[in-house]
């Protein structure tokens, strides 16, 4: 599977790095070619999967099975509606959180979210939200405090939600079953209460959101009906 990033910031990096780790090609984009250059070169050596640089969002996502858009939100909004048509069919992983400028707050009206802002301008597409609440460090090490990173999945399409599920999973981490997009609002406001606790707690990134079940996992999650 192929898959296109846009945005070379730290997330970006982190989340390529687990995809050529997990054998999948990975063609990466930013708003400068010449980061997009650093950044494949930065990540030469991970494999069995290539990183490669390409010149723009665009040529990310032709081309590709899955792009992620690893950008903030307010540019996120922006690719979806200046990539709809690229996009129509394939997979968008969306691992946006609507802060405020000041990390105090979301811009969302409560019990909207991000993932539904892009799920609304790709209505051709099937948006998975991922990776929100993870922090680059921990995706680089795949690990915290001895425990193994979880990665929590909210979408609508349920065979682009356990695609994307494989695609963690073997890239080292635990994909966990989130459920409808709908909860990418609880998830997003999840991240904000992480986001102050880690700065409280002068955590510098190294912390993350860990689900402790009973019994053992499989993906999909089995929802029970009465």
């Amino acid at each position: 599977m192929t898959i296109g990033i846009v945005g070379t910031g730290n997330m970006g990096k982190a989340i390529a790095g687990l995809f050529a780790d997990g054998g999948h090609d990975v063609y990466i984009a930013g708003s400068d070619p010449k980061k997009s250059d650093a950044a494949a070169q930065e990540l030469a050596s991970r494999g069995p999967g290539k990183v490669s640089a390409v010149p723009t969002a665009e040529a990310a996502a032709r081309g590709t099975d899955v792009l992620v858009l690893a950008t903030w939100f307010a540019v996120s909004t922006r690719l979806a509606v200046d990539l709809s048509d690229v996009l129509r069919g394939k997979t968008v992983i969306d691992i946006s959180n609507p802060f405020t400028p000041n990390f105090d707050g979301l811009i969302t009206e409560y019990g909207n979210s991000a993932g539904l802002e892009l799920q609304r301008r790709l209505d051709g597409s099937a948006v998975v939200k991922a990776f929100n609440t993870n922090f680059a460090p921990t995706l680089k090490t795949r690990a915290f405090s001895g425990s193994d990173v979880d990665v929590f999945l909210a979408s609508d399409h349920e065979r682009a939600k356990a695609d994307v599920a494989k695609l963690i999973g073997a890239s080292g981490l635990r994909p966990i079953d989130a459920g409808a997009l709908a909860n990418s609002a609880t998830l997003e406001r999840l991240t904000l209460l992480l986001v102050e606790l880690q700065g409280r707690y002068g955590l510098d990134f190294q912390a993350g959101v860990k689900f402790l079940p009973g019994q053992s996992l499989s993906f999909p999650a089995a929802v029970a009906t009465s």
